[in-house]
C-alpha cells in the first residue's frame, strides 16, 4: 500500500477523481463483481504514487486491473 503521508497537488487529485469516476461509471466496471470502487481507488492511488499523472493511462491501468481480476 502507498505511504499514508503521500501528498498530491490539486490538479493530481482532480485527475485521480476524474479517473475514478469515469472507471466506476463505465459498463466494464458495472458488469464486474470482483472489484469494488475502493479497489479501483486504491489502484489509482498506487499508480499516482508511482508517478503516473495522465488521465488516460490511469484509466487504462484501472481497466487492465478489471480485466485481470478473478
Amino acid at each position: 500500500m502507498t505511504d499514508v503521508k503521500q501528498r498530491y497537488d490539486a490538479s493530481t487529485v482532480a485527475v485521480m477523481r476524474r479517473a475514478l469516476n469515469e472507471v466506476v461509471t463505465d459498463r466494464r466496471f458495472l458488469v464486474r463483481k470482483s472489484v469494488t470502487p475502493l479497489g479501483v481507488a486504491e489502484h489509482i492511488l498506487q499508480q499516482a504514487a508511482s508517478g503516473e499523472r495522465d488521465l488516460s493511462r490511469l484509466k487504462s491501468s484501472a481497466f487492465e486491473k478489471l480485466s485481470t481480476a478473478a
